[in-house]
């Protein structure tokens, strides 16, 4: 596992990284940090899992849901953005690595870009 992390970790510090395995890096990060078994490799999936777990508990605690997919891709982007920073590459866009600019030109980091629930469910 240590190995694992470490090659996980390590592309966060390439600058080279592309968004694609930026997102699956920091989904690998999620899955471990909340303890998804290894078989269980989708975010979403585990989140589900896991409220059907608390849920059936006298007292449910949403807040300790992972977070989903899109939060959790737009997070490690916004993580990456600050590693390269640190590591004095200033060249990355933010709007590419989870940040908007608003009306006064001031960054807003994306907190995620799914929808508030399901189409089925709004209409």
């Amino acid at each position: 596992m240590p190995n694992e992390m470490k090659a996980i970790a390590d592309i966060f510090y390439d600058p080279t990284s592309k968004p694609d395995a930026v997102a699956q890096a920091g989904e690998e990060i999620f899955l471990t940090t909340y303890q998804a078994l290894p078989s269980e490799r989708d975010l979403n999936n585990h989140r589900y899992n896991s409220f059907v777990e608390s849920s059936t508990k006298v007292k449910a605690n949403l807040a300790s849901l992972p977070p989903t997919q899109g939060a959790a891709k737009r997070h490690s982007f916004r993580v990456y953005l600050q590693t390269q920073q640190w590591l004095d590459n200033d060249s990355l866009n933010p709007a590419r690595w989870g940040w908007v600019r608003d009306d006064g030109g001031f960054l807003i980091p994306v907190k995620t870009t799914d929808p508030i629930a399901p189409h089925s469910v709004l209409i």
